[in-house]
């Protein structure tokens, strides 16, 4: 009886060490496979995010080019209005100061 009661508390462990030792290894492979979705949602969000900026750099660039071309066009506008303006201004008195030149130093 006492190698039965011997054998028995053998198998009782071996079968013990046996589940732990499977215990072990699904929790191995599902700290395993956590890591791994933890990293792909990691990539997936740094992937994510870097759509998103480039998205936003687009629009940005997009609406200062659109704004850069409305002050552009309205300081070319100006810039006629203030030309046409004083262009007979101008006329009046470069024609004078030619005439100061000639009366002064001559016409040779």
């Amino acid at each position: 009886m006492a190698t039965n009661l011997i054998d028995e508390i053998r198998a009782a462990e071996e079968k013990a060490e046996k589940s732990v030792q499977e215990a072990r290894a699904e929790v191995a492979g599902s700290l395993n496979q956590a890591t791994s979705e933890a990293e792909n949602a990691i990539k997936e969000a740094k992937q994510s995010a870097t759509k998103q900026f480039r998205e936003k750099i687009q629009t940005a660039e997009r609406t200062a080019e659109a704004k850069a071309r409305s002050i552009v066009s309205e300081r070319e506008a100006e810039a006629r209005t203030f030309y046409t303006g004083y262009r007979d201004k101008i006329s009046k008195v470069a024609g004078w100061i030619t005439e100061e030149v000639m009366v002064r130093y001559g016409r040779g």
